[in-house]
């Protein structure tokens, strides 16, 4: 039997990846759900013009309990994959890259303690894709220096957050 598309394109869901994808989906959906509560608690301000501090964080959270719930429909009606032919088997995914993931992580955010956002990020970013299989030295350099600009413009210019700029830099 071979392993193409289904009618659509899709080529099925294994058992276990659906189940992955739904508990993935609920524990995100509950992250949203204590957002919301946690939001209704913020103070609310004195101008009547601002929205308030909840507003957002409330916003964020409903549009992403509408992704989740889209994930969790699509997931559903996917078809099931094929049976697995032994001879096409795929190698089993590593666990280490995803403490190797989860360490790069942890590192990142201790190292913009000591060097800051501006040079922790694009290291930790390149990294990441670097884990995640690109191999393009280059381009992996220019996706982590663009991400690293737009992530920075969007906290520190737009929504005025200050960065760690690092106790090397003070």
């Amino acid at each position: 039997m071979s392993n193409a598309p289904a009618p659509g394109g899709k080529a099925g869901l294994r058992p276990q990846d659906r189940l992955a994808t739904l508990v993935i989906a609920a524990l995100v959906m509950a992250v949203a759900v204590a957002a919301i509560i946690v939001a209704g608690d913020f103070p609310p301000t004195m101008l009547e013009t601002d929205v308030g501090p909840a507003r957002f964080p409330i916003i964020f959270a409903v549009a992403l309990l509408v992704l989740c719930a889209i994930l969790v429909f699509n997931t559903l009606r996917a078809p099931a994959a094929p049976p697995d032919d032994p001879a096409q088997a795929e190698p089993k995914a590593s666990y280490g890259t995803v403490a190797v993931g989860i360490v790069a992580t942890a590192a990142c955010l201790y190292a913009m303690e000591f060097v800051g956002y501006a040079i922790a990020t694009p290291i930790y970013l390149f990294g990441l894709m670097w884990l995640m299989g690109r191999r393009n030295l280059i381009a992996n350099a220019a996706i982590a220096a663009v991400l690293t600009a737009l992530i920075y413009a969007a906290f520190a210019v737009a929504l005025s957050v200050p960065l760690p700029v690092g106790s090397l830099f003070e």
